[in-house]
């Protein structure tokens, strides 16, 4: 029973880590950069991301899929978050929630944003 125990954690934790990285490529390949910075700290205009509790961000990616927005800056989001699909967003928010610290040398070196971690 121990290892069946164990076995399922590890199982649990090498999915963390997949949709962790999943959600890293999805964040810069859709250049989310360009307005949440390259570790999601956020702007005075662009709110921070990173750290927030994952369900509060996957009702907030839903909230822009289905078109419920009001201001222009939440318009915005609409087109990038259109082509996602639920687990796209479970990954995004994923990464979002567990975000680890992006080594800005990572980033500056590559004209594409880099993929940091």
């Amino acid at each position: 029973m121990r290892y069946i125990i164990l076995i399922l954690l590890l199982l649990s934790s090498l999915y963390c880590d997949a949709s962790y990285n999943r959600g890293e490529t999805i964040f810069f390949a859709k250049a989310c950069t360009s307005c949440h910075g390259a570790a999601a700290e956020g702007s005075t205009t662009y709110p921070r991301l990173a750290n927030k509790k994952e369900a509060y961000l996957l009702k907030r990616l839903h909230y822009f899929k289905n078109g419920d927005m009001l201001s222009v800056s939440q318009q915005m989001m609409a087109q990038f978050i259109q082509k996602l699909n639920e687990q796209n967003m479970k990954d995004l928010a994923h990464f979002l929630s567990h975000h680890k610290k992006v080594n800005m040398d990572d980033v500056s070196d590559d004209i594409l944003g880099g993929f940091g971690s």
